[in-house]
């Protein structure tokens, strides 16, 4: 079977990360994330753009912001969250003026009609956090890198089916970009494989903490309710990057 990375970008990577634990789209994307503020952090902090463009995402969200916890950074996370600090400030004290009547404006200001309040409005993102637009481009690519694969070979659905499968998310959004009947219907059915394989492994978890079983050892199923978790809700947000600073983020 000839080698697909030759003819297609990504394939490697993915191959990869499916033989790893968990999604693999899930750690291609904490990588993409990764560098994605690698790059800001060291070399894009004094970009006017960018850092207008984080002030109006209000920052990053959640799942993303803590990964500027990472040794060498706090000099570049402050300067950038001094932006969203300030930026929020200053709606504050120049507060947007109140659409709708005087009784409209009076009721939000004194807590009804709150879908009105303008200054609750301006105070919420006013676009999506920049890593989470770079995490919707990734996605695509991938999707289209498994698709183009499939196209050329059922190799990667041998590769899909010996892993964890995807997660829910990444599986609606790999669906989302599916053209061929055929290639929706296979790759259902190995999604349902992999489904069905983590179903056995509940059951037998559950099983084993009755009390009637309460002496049989736990194998692989030991950690499968997270593994459920991981892959239906997404991974565990990280609580820092795991990334080693400018001289070792590689």
């Amino acid at each position: 079977m000839p080698r697909l990375n030759k003819y297609i970008p990504y394939y490697d990577d993915i191959i990869e990360a499916m033989a790893g634990a968990g999604c693999a789209f899930c750690t291609l994307q904490l990588r993409a994330a990764e560098r994605y503020i690698d790059a800001l952090l060291w070399e894009s902090v004094n970009d006017p753009r960018i850092r207008r463009e984080i002030s109006a995402a209000r920052g990053f969200c959640n799942h993303h912001a803590w990964l500027l916890v990472r040794p060498g950074g706090a000099l570049s996370s402050a300067i950038i969250y001094k932006d969203v600090v300030q930026s929020a400030a200053r709606i504050v004290q120049n507060p947007p003026a109140a659409e709708g009547s005087f009784w409209q404006r009076v009721r939000a200001r004194f807590g009804g009609a709150r879908s009105k309040d303008a200054l609750v409005a301006a105070l919420a993102p006013q676009q999506p956090c920049p890593v989470c637009v770079n995490a919707d481009e990734i996605d695509a690519h991938l999707s289209e890198t498994v698709l183009a694969a499939l196209a050329k070979s059922d190799d990667v659905l041998q590769h899909y089916q010996a892993s964890p499968g995807l997660c829910l998310h990444h599986f609606r959004t790999l669906l989302s970009h599916v053209r061929r009947p055929a290639q929706r219907d296979a790759l259902l059915a190995v999604q349902l494989e992999v489904w069905a394989a983590l179903n056995a492994e509940l059951a037998e978890f559950i099983r084993k903490n009755d009390h009637q079983f309460r002496g049989e050892k736990f194998g692989a199923e030991r950690d499968v309710w997270e593994r459920a978790i991981a892959l239906t809700s997404g991974p565990q947000p990280a609580g820092k990057s795991q990334r080693g600073g400018l001289t070792q983020s590689l």
